[in-house]
């Protein structure tokens, strides 16, 4: 890790995270410096990165033409609001966390929204999860000291509590709950000099600070990307620069190389045999990737997706149904990519050259209702739907 002092800025440090590749670089490969992201986008950003062999396993690259497979309605644009995670508890009710500590509410499906709270500097909403349309909790970070944080609101966000402190040497990413009680929040990197990133876990509802265990997953290991995978059965994954399982809900982990030759990041398990990993770099190259299991991250494919932005949010409605989104708003490029066979192949479904960071679903009357939200250069949140039918 290397800090660098960024002269007239509001910020005090820029830091540049960079993480050694966990497997060897072939014979007389070179590494290069390869950057999946930078983070967060309104502020002085630090790097996601990762030195890697020049050399990695491409895949088939999908044709970029739109398929129009499925008629994506573009419901809603926010002006100001660099979306992160949405949830939707209901068909109707729905909500979405942004950066400059802004949270935004739907109750009509996503046509309309209104913000419930608006916090400014230094404060970063990266994660938020609807329990119910009342139970909402949103994690992120506090810019100016370091601290990843969650807040609760129990009225649908006319009230939040304090800041719950989770860590002072991390920036939370996400916050998950598997029910009512077991709850997973995991740091999307460290800020202390030396120190692994951390995840927390809370078996009793998470309502204030001593109801969450801090721990380690890889004290060998680097960032993690953004989403995260959290069963009912308390199995849980996540990947970047390792990819790592957990059978109690995030008390314990295991870990290993990343899938991806490069990097991870999106993890996403529809049950316990069908998972996939996604991926992307913004530089040395603009490129993202996924690969797939069906036998619980025993054995993965190779790339099955090679597409020319990075992929951010994977999401299957069924083993067989589904999508991986992303984007690189500093380019205009981005959008959602579908598969019908599990993600042996994909097709380009809606193009929206905005970066695509979330999704959720509901199953309703026979139908699923799919939401992605994401931003574009202008940094206007954009929350695009469809329905399809359940198989």
């Amino acid at each position: 890790m290397s800090i660098h002092r960024v002269p007239g800025s509001a910020a005090v440090l820029a830091i540049i995270f960079l993480s050694l590749a966990m497997t060897p670089a072939p014979m007389g490969a070179s590494d290069v410096r390869h950057v999946a992201s930078r983070t967060p986008v309104l502020s002085v950003g630090r790097e996601l990165s990762a030195e890697r062999s020049t050399e990695t396993s491409a895949g088939q690259p999908v044709e970029t033409m739109v398929t129009n497979t499925h008629k994506w309605k573009l419901l809603a644009l926010l002006s100001g609001a660099v979306i992160h995670d949405i949830s939707f508890p209901t068909a109707s009710v729905g909500y979405a966390a942004a950066e400059l500590g802004q949270v935004w509410k739907t109750t009509d499906g996503g046509s309309k929204w209104t913000e419930v709270m608006n916090l400014g500097f230094p404060y970063y909403w990266y994660g938020v999860t609807a329990l119910t349309a009342k139970d909402v909790v949103v994690s992120g970070f506090n810019d100016n000291d370091f601290e990843g944080i969650i807040r609760w609101s129990h009225d649908g966000g006319k009230t939040w509590t304090s800041d719950i402190v989770l860590t002072t040497t991390g920036w939370s990413d996400r916050v998950r709950f598997a029910n009512q009680e077991d709850g997973l929040v995991v740091d999307q990197l460290s800020t202390g000099q030396g120190q692994p990133n951390l995840a927390h876990y809370t078996t009793d509802g998470g309502a204030q600070a001593s109801d969450w265990t801090a721990v380690v997953p890889d004290p060998n290991g680097g960032w993690f990307g953004s989403q995260f995978s959290l069963l009912h059965n308390l199995h849980a994954r996540m990947s970047g620069i390792t990819y790592c399982a957990s059978q109690d809900g995030g008390a314990n982990w295991s870990c290993q190389p990343s899938i991806d030759s490069v990097f991870d990041g999106p993890t996403f398990f529809v049950n316990d045999k069908d998972g996939w990993v996604g991926g992307g770099e913004i530089s040395p190259s603009v490129e993202g990737w996924v690969h797939r299991t069906t036998d619980g991250g025993k054995t993965w494919s190779g790339r099955v997706l090679d597409d020319p932005w990075p992929i951010r949010e994977i999401w299957f409605l069924t083993p067989k149904i589904g999508w991986a989104t992303g984007g690189n708003y500093s380019q205009n490029v981005g959008g959602m990519y579908f598969s019908g066979n599990g993600g042996k192949t994909w097709s380009l479904d809606e193009s929206t050259g905005a970066e695509m960071d979330a999704c959720d679903s509901r199953l309703v009357n026979g139908k699923y209702q799919v939401w992605c939200a994401g931003y574009n250069s202008s940094f206007s949140g954009m929350i695009y739907s469809l329905n399809i039918a359940a198989e």
